[in-house]
């Protein structure tokens, strides 16, 4: 059995894993806006607008995962406040 501190590692890795995903999305649509600006003759307004749904569904997995998180929490410190104290 995993420990209350193991645990809220675990949520948190998963949170920053998430994180860095979505940066690394959103770097990809600031590179492709960048090159758009640079040509706009060259825009794939299809690619943007896939990169953009893409975002926004992964914005709101993040949000998902981070109320998922929030919720584990919660159940974890309410399990430690109603534990018996070992002193």
């Amino acid at each position: 059995m995993s420990s209350a501190g193991d645990d809220i590692v675990r949520i948190l890795m998963r949170l920053a894993s998430d994180v860095e995903w979505f940066d690394s999305l959103v770097v990809l649509q600031r590179t492709t806006l960048q090159e758009g600006g640079a040509n706009p003759d060259a825009v794939d307004h299809d690619q943007l607008s896939r990169h953009s749904e893409r975002l926004s569904f992964e914005a709101a997995e993040m949000v998902d995962h981070a109320r998922q998180a929030l919720d584990q929490l919660r159940l974890l410190s309410e399990r430690s406040s109603r534990a018996p104290s070992g002193s």
